[in-house]
């Protein structure tokens, strides 16, 4: 009889490891994958916006398709007062990645891509909220090179 008991505790606690395991550890483990490219030779990305679960981890590749410009993604953490500040300070830092030392206005960025490159990153969303994407390479995005990420609750 003493032995049931440890038995019975043992298949509880399987059970409860089954289940936290079948939903995600009870929170924990949820992602989004999210593909965008250049818009060919156009100073634009193939989407304008996309939504994201607040909380989720984001995998984002983003794809150079262009034949001959350089182009990066960028989110930053706020709107257009924000992209513009990031671009203004990235156009200062320069050549390689075009991108500003101080990264506390950055969620999120790819280094700069030469023509038909591809990089991944991995990130978590933010707060609920909307979020400016750019590319930060002179000139794109004052040219209209961005979207927007929007986080929802």
């Amino acid at each position: 009889m003493k032995m049931q008991k440890p038995v019975w505790m043992l298949m509880v606690a399987l059970v409860a490891a089954f289940a936290l395991a079948a939903c995600g550890g009870g929170g924990g483990g949820a992602s989004t994958t999210i593909e965008i490219a250049s818009d060919g030779e156009n100073l634009a990305y193939d989407k304008k916006e996309f939504t994201v679960p607040t909380g989720q981890t984001i995998t984002l590749t983003f794809k150079n398709v262009s034949t001959a410009q350089q182009h990066n993604i960028v989110i930053v953490k706020g709107g257009e007062d924000v992209a513009a500040k990031v671009d203004e300070e990235a156009i200062n830092a320069g050549p390689p990645d075009f991108l500003p030392a101080d990264r506390t206005n950055i969620i999120a960025a790819t280094k700069m891509l030469g023509p038909g490159g591809s990089e991944t990153i991995t990130f978590t969303a933010p707060a609920p909220g909307t979020y400016v994407f750019l590319c930060t390479y002179p000139a794109h995005y004052a040219g209209g090179m961005k979207g927007v990420m929007t986080v929802a609750p």
